[in-house]
């Protein structure tokens, strides 16, 4: 075994993360490692070649003061590649960052061994790299609103335009049931995986492809899926179907084609008189190369109306009426999404954010960044219940929508993780199975959360070591 120690004494370890742990890059067989090691240098690099790419369509906007913002960003990022490679200290934010203070104060708290980006937690780290990288812009006089990933968000949806069109059209006036919400739901968690499969393939004369029926058998779309809860959403939205207002929160993922089946998910959940109105939570600065931001919600639907094509212009349109109508809605702006805290800390250092969620009958989260804040970013039992796993995060019920891109998971049943293992070695990283995973909140009536935050919002850190902890809050009333 090859170790290495770094000047804080800790060591890096040639082994996979143990179970009980959190990821990260300190265990050199790990994801975690290899993200850090190679996937972040390459993103950050990409930012560089997105500014080369850009300049003289920025020089024309801000003339030729913006080539010493380039300059600086450039030269920052380069330096924070340097800091990455020799897995320095995180550095405090002192910058324009409207969430310095929340940041700071989570790494004030950080224990001295874990304040490294190989050394720290992965989500720390991951989540401060792209926060530091937007610092940068922030401290800008020109370019504080660049969004750098912008270009390969909005390519993504254009280069799918024949899934959209029998997408579309397989979606227009579809049954009130169980067996169409399911479909949509499971197009909507493979929907990269859907729209590659459905561009490569060669529909025959009897195959209808505005059927939906024939749309998620060319995706095959149970293949890989090792959880559906799918029937237990359907059961708590019909359980208030008919009352006055329903909301269901929708903290997004992707943007591109992605966005466009959560739109649609969104659409019929309206139509079918599932939720009065559903929140989309978007990130509020450039996150993760393609998260969705509410440029890129506005931008989708402009697109989508705009198109030569009447079916994906309709359909445009009509997302266009429902948010109109605030029957689909942005939640206001909120940098917990981008903040490196697990979700069941949300309750004491976002308590409006865990409010706001309360009001929901139920909160979908999107995607593999939000299924690792679900689980604190940490190695449970693959069997282990996912209520357990959630730490008593529980502001309403809760669905998560995730392909599996990383080693955390659980509630998978007994001898599955194994047996994966044995025919298909990388099935954590490879992002070829999926969950759609949900609990009830167990509400009680005492509205026990207000005790343990003050009313005025305070931000509190929870620390690497106490994230270790299969911390428990639930209410013992």
């Amino acid at each position: 075994m090859r170790e290495s120690t770094g000047t804080d004494g800790s060591e890096l370890l040639d082994v996979a993360t143990p179970r009980h742990s959190l990821l990260s890059g300190r265990f050199k067989q790990s994801f975690a490692y290899v993200a850090l090691q190679s996937r972040m240098p390459g993103i950050m690099q990409q930012v560089v070649n997105t500014l080369a790419s850009n300049e003289q369509e920025l020089v024309q906007l801000y003339g030729q003061e913006v080539w010493k913002d380039i300059h600086m960003i450039t030269t920052s990022i380069e330096r924070l590649k340097r800091e990455l490679s020799r897995d320095r200290q995180f550095s405090l934010f002192y910058g324009n960052e409207p969430d310095k203070a929340e940041w700071n104060a989570f790494l004030t708290e950080l224990p001295h061994p874990k304040r490294s980006y190989f050394r720290a937690c992965w989500l720390h780290s991951e989540c401060y790299l792209y926060r530091r990288l937007y610092s940068f812009f922030e401290s800008s006089k020109h370019l504080t609103n660049f969004d750098y990933f912008l270009d390969l968000k909005q390519e993504h949806l254009k280069i799918s335009e024949r899934a959209i069109v029998s997408l579309t059209e397989a979606t227009r006036n579809l049954d009130n049931d169980f067996n169409s919400f399911s479909k949509l739901m499971r197009i909507n968690l493979w929907s990269n995986h859907f729209e590659i499969q459905l561009n490569s393939y060669l529909f025959s004369d009897q195959e209808d492809r505005s059927d939906i029926d024939v749309l998620t058998r060319v995706a095959n779309l149970d293949k890989r899926l090792l959880v559906d809860d799918s029937l237990l959403v359907w059961n708590c939205l019909m359980k208030v179907k008919g009352q006055k207002e329903v909301i269901v929160d929708y903290i997004c993922d992707n943007a591109g084609f992605e966005l466009f089946t959560d739109l649609l998910l969104m659409e019929y959940m309206i139509e079918n008189h599932l939720a009065t109105r559903v929140r989309m939570h978007v990130k509020a600065i450039p996150w993760y190369i393609s998260d969705a931001m509410q440029s890129d919600v506005e931008w989708t639907i402009q697109y989508l109306m705009d198109h030569k094509d009447d079916t994906i212009s309709s359909v445009g349109w009509k997302f266009k009426r429902l948010m109109a109508e605030n029957r689909i809605v942005i939640s206001p702006k909120s940098y917990f999404w981008t903040g490196p805290q697990s979700y069941f800390v949300m309750v004491d250092s976002s308590l409006s954010l865990y409010k706001l969620l309360s009001q929901a009958e139920v909160a979908i989260f999107k995607g593999d960044l939000n299924y690792r804040k679900l689980l604190g970013d940490y190695i449970w039992d693959s069997t282990e219940d996912f209520i357990t796993c959630l730490r008593g995060f529980r502001p309403t019920n809760i669905c998560a929508m995730r392909t599996v891109k990383c080693e955390v998971i659980c509630g998978l049943p007994e001898g599955t993780a194994d047996h994966l293992l044995r025919v298909d070695p990388t099935w954590m990283i490879s992002g070829n199975y999926g969950v759609i995973q949900y609990t009830d909140s167990l509400k009680c009536k005492c509205d026990c959360w207000q005790h343990t935050a003050s009313s005025s919002e305070k931000t509190v850190t929870v620390t690497a070591s106490s994230a270790e902890k299969p911390l428990n809050k639930m209410c013992t009333k």
